[in-house]
């Protein structure tokens, strides 16, 4: 009965829909980042810049941190080895995540207004950023199940540079679907080493 339970509440960990809320914004005064809308990263704080501001422990004064040279000469001889590197395996890498039957899904929503001080140059560039979002559907469905995509841009004529950026996305993802992914990484870079 305990092997059971225990069973039934690993599927569940691994098969549970976690949903990812995510949130960014930027504009010319402003920036934040937010997950499940708690505040990581704004120009007024965040749980980032708390955490970085903690003040480091202080350092014993009879510890002597520079290195002398000897230790720069065995780092010199170190370096001197020849260590051969193989090329990232981008292709075999491409194709084993863009034909994953199990992918995380991604909704994806943005707004863009912008200004470039010029009206004819606000014009052009609307036309021009309008060809990125079948760019950037492609490079997501590499990786995720796009359930919806909507990037819209808002051109604004004024004699002033303005950009103003929103992103709210939801990633909905399981552990197992995951650990595959990993899982495919693992198995292409492998594979060229072989």
């Amino acid at each position: 009965m305990h092997i059971l339970i225990i069973f039934v509440v690993i599927v569940l960990i691994l098969f549970i829909p976690i949903p990812l809320s995510f949130h960014f914004y930027v504009s010319k005064d402003r920036f934040y980042v937010k997950i499940y809308n708690i505040n990581l990263l704004s120009n007024d704080g965040g749980l980032i810049k708390k955490f970085l501001n903690k003040k480091k422990p202080k350092e014993d004064k009879g510890k002597n941190i520079e290195k002398t040279i000897d230790d720069y000469k065995d780092d010199n001889d170190s370096s001197n080895k020849k260590v051969k590197f193989k090329e990232i395996p981008f292709k075999k890498l491409y194709h084993n995540l863009a034909y994953n039957k199990f992918k995380p899904t991604l909704k994806f929503d943005s707004n863009i207004s912008y200004s470039l001080g010029d009206s004819s140059k606000t014009a052009i560039a609307f036309g021009l950023l309008y060809n990125i979002n079948p760019i950037l559907l492609n490079i997501f469905s590499i990786i995720f199940k796009v359930k919806r995509y909507k990037n819209d841009f808002k051109p604004i004529f004024k004699d002033k540079i303005l950009f103003e950026l929103t992103l709210n996305s939801i990633i909905t993802f399981n552990l197992a679907k995951i650990i595959y992914i990993c899982f495919i990484i693992i198995k292409s870079f492998n594979k060229n080493r072989r």
